[in-house]
């Protein structure tokens, strides 16, 4: 008899669960120096979101009654106010009634 392959694929999370067992188990990285690091990738991917925010208003100054631009800025916003949970920060969640999705 042969057993059942399993054919689907990993979500993020479990991903990340996998990648930091291989950081903890392969790196001599310390915990300071990866925070480090990553703070500087979130600094840089927030000023990049600031060039990119600049950019999608031009691209609604074009099209002042298209949908679209409101309904991306409605998703973003939403995510942004995750963002800031995960920091610690629930005003923006709390003000959008996003808690009941946000696990604490």
């Amino acid at each position: 008899m042969q057993l059942p392959i399993a054919t689907g694929a990993m979500n993020g999370f479990a991903m990340q669960n996998i990648k930091k067992t291989k950081i903890a188990i392969y790196t001599k990285q310390t915990a300071a120096a990866c925070y480090a690091e990553r703070h500087d990738e979130a600094q840089d991917l927030l000023k990049r979101i600031g060039r990119a925010l600049k950019q999608h208003l031009l691209k609604q100054a074009l099209a002042p009654t298209h949908w679209s631009h409101a309904c991306d800025l409605g998703r973003i916003t939403q995510q942004l106010a995750y963002v800031l949970a995960d920091l610690g920060d629930l005003s923006a969640v709390e003000a959008k009634g996003l808690t009941r999705y946000f696990r604490y």
